[in-house]
């Protein structure tokens, strides 16, 4: 073999071989043109704009609002995850507890719940009613806890669909609001994300 073309083909396989430059990491914003898009995943811009969705409808239905003109609690329950990935729904449920307090036509319990949304320590410390390491004064009572009157619960569920090398994912975040006196669902939702991309060849 001509020692030219040897020269040239370790060259190239030594070049294949160097690993490329990385890239510096760096911040961007959420819903930058920058930020990475999948196909079958969900990516923070999908959170974003399906709590975004979900809060602007449930807080301009107005079934938060109790006729008695008191404040309303609700309990954040499950989000069920119909899809194939592994979801970290608190990302959902935090933002809308965040838009509900700050909208301030209703509370959020953290007594009940699910997950994340659940704080076991208002059980926990009255359970030290009897513990004489607590001054009893100090310790809250039993009967305080104030019940909530809704349960916001929902629902993630996708379609994934393939024609030659393009593949299509469906996402539906279903959001419901149930009265807990009457059990009756007084607000629904439904966030419609459709995902599309074609692989490459090669």
């Amino acid at each position: 073999m001509n020692w030219r073309l040897m020269t040239f083909l370790f060259a190239s396989t030594a070049m294949l071989l160097v690993p490329g430059c990385a890239s510096p990491a760096r911040i961007i914003g959420v819903d930058s043109d920058e930020a990475l898009v999948t196909i079958s995943e969900l990516d923070p811009a999908d959170w974003n704009r399906a709590a975004a969705e979900n809060i602007d409808s449930l807080l301009a239905s107005g079934a938060l609002r109790r006729s008695d003109g008191k404040p309303a609690v609700v309990m954040v329950s499950r989000i069920r995850n119909y899809t194939t990935l592994h979801l970290e729904s608190q990302i959902l449920t935090d933002k809308i507890r965040r838009a509900i307090l700050q909208s301030g036509q209703a509370k959020v319990t953290s007594a009940l719940g699910a997950g994340g949304n659940l704080d076991l320590a208002v059980r926990r410390i009255r359970e030290k009613d009897s513990d004489d390491l607590f001054n009893q004064a100090t310790v809250p009572k039993r009967g305080t806890v104030i019940a909530p009157n809704f349960s916001l619960s929902g629902a993630i569920t996708q379609q994934t669909i393939y024609q030659g090398r393009t593949e299509e994912s469906y996402f539906l975040f279903h959001m419901a609001l149930t009265d807990l006196v009457t059990g009756i669902a007084v607000w629904e939702h439904t966030v419609e994300i459709l995902k599309q991309g074609t692989y490459p060849l090669f």
